[in-house]
């Protein structure tokens, strides 16, 4: 990894939004924009999102006009986690999200004993703790009574689907990255339950549907719960590294989507899987036909978000504080080094954050440049080595909380040596 700064490359940074026109005789898609309804937050002009904040009355009147005139809804959801479900639709127990950890030990010792290389040629899958699969293989060995009362093996969007509709199902841009779905076969596979150890839940994997799939309509007591009109029609959805290639506008390999925000994800499209010995992480897209491979771990801007929250708490306007210190740094020659593997490394999996280089001159601003330049280099292990499959792509579409900052923009740009867009 580079110690020096970061050189001013001639990658040009495109600080504009995208946009589609349509030519002369072609068809025209309307897409219509909703936030959510108006809470008291709105009217104090505070920010929200990462904050649950209960709609208003005018935000609830708001919520019903929009359930009353939606013809269908879908959605897209964070990857990998286990949301398993009981005979009644009742979770077996609290849902798993993606960055948990605690089957690291199983998956360690997989590795040890060559299960993930035998997984491989079937699921075109890296094996992580987050894996549905892993997951299981913990409930099996530690949850025994919450393993066996399984009926539905679900990821997010899956759950919420069924919460919506009452009936189940697996997206396939979702659960083509479960570690037990065949991606040539594109189906699930019994071969790979087997090899990881829990073939008995082979029989509790729900029917596979494409992304733009109805997957049933709004039963009448969600549309009590949720304000959408019963009837309304379900689709299939998409899991949001996808998601966020598919807003970009990506549909084949040259353009890659790159994503920062809790994870830092690099994407490509294919028609194909490349062939490569190095085993690549590959999911059926939303396009049928169509392949996707994506390098990505939870070592973006989550780690600013930690040491914010730890030392800077009641900094006034943080985020345009920050960006002001990390331009400063910018100028500077620095040797700090981040490593931003506070939630996992992309490196090593028994590699921990920290700082090197770090001396007693060195200042609050000097570190927090670190951290933003930390950021970038992580992602450029991901986003140089899907650029390494076939002919390489030719311009970068961002999107994630970082593009709010030009700076950070700035540095990515810079160091990728490519154009890069921002989606807004």
């Amino acid at each position: 990894m580079p110690t020096k700064h970061l050189k001013k490359l001639a990658g040009a940074l495109a600080l504009a939004s995208l946009s589609l026109t349509a030519q002369a005789g072609e068809a025209v898609l309307d897409v219509y924009l909703a936030r959510h309804g108006q809470t008291a937050w709105n009217l104090e002009k505070r920010l929200q999102g990462a904050t649950d904040n209960a709609l208003n009355d005018t935000g609830k009147a708001q919520a019903r006009q929009l359930g009353e005139k939606l013809k269908g809804v879908s959605f897209s959801a964070h990857g990998k986690g286990l949301y398993a479900v009981d005979q009644d639709g009742e979770p077996v127990r609290n849902g798993i999200i993606s960055s948990d950890n605690r089957a690291l030990p199983i998956v360690r010792a997989w590795k040890a004993q060559g299960v993930d290389r035998a997984a491989y040629p079937y699921a075109y899958q890296q094996v992580w703790a987050g894996h549905p699969v892993s997951l299981l293989a913990w409930l099996k060995a530690n949850e025994g009574d919450s393993y066996r009362r399984i009926h539905r093996i679900l990821m997010a969007h899956d759950w919420i689907r069924y919460r919506l509709t009452g009936d189940f199902s697996a997206e396939i841009t979702n659960i083509s990255g479960s570690n037990l779905f065949n991606q040539q076969q594109g189906a699930f596979d019994p071969t790979l339950f087997n090899i990881f150890g829990i073939a008995e839940m082979a029989e509790k994997a729900p029917p596979v549907i494409g992304s733009a799939e109805c997957a049933g309509y709004v039963t009448e007591q969600a549309a009590v719960r949720c304000g959408l009109k019963a009837g309304t029609p379900v689709f299939g959805g998409l899991f949001d590294v996808v998601g966020a290639a598919l807003a970009s506008g990506v549909h084949d390999s040259s353009c890659l989507s790159a994503v920062a925000g809790t994870w830092s994800i690099a994407t490509r499209v294919f028609d194909c899987i490349e062939p490569s010995d190095y085993p690549y992480v590959w999911g059926k897209y939303c396009i049928p036909g169509t392949f996707f491979v994506h390098e990505g771990s939870p070592t973006s801007a989550s780690n600013l978000a930690w040491f914010v929250q730890q030392f800077f708490p009641d900094l006034p306007d943080s985020y345009r504080q920050l960006n002001q210190w990390a331009k400063d740094g910018y100028e500077k020659d620095l040797n700090i080094l981040f490593y931003p593997w506070l939630y996992g490394s992309n490196f090593h999996d028994s590699l921990h954050g920290g700082f090197l280089g770090l001396s007693g001159h060195h200042s609050r601003e000097d570190i927090i440049y670190a951290i933003y330049q930390g950021i970038v280099f992580s992602h450029l292990l991901h986003q140089d080595r899907v650029q390494d499959l076939g002919t390489g792509s030719d311009f970068i579409r961002f999107t994630g909380g970082p593009t709010h900052s030009n700076i950070w923009m700035q540095m990515f740009c810079d160091a990728s040596n490519l154009p890069l867009e921002i989606v807004d």
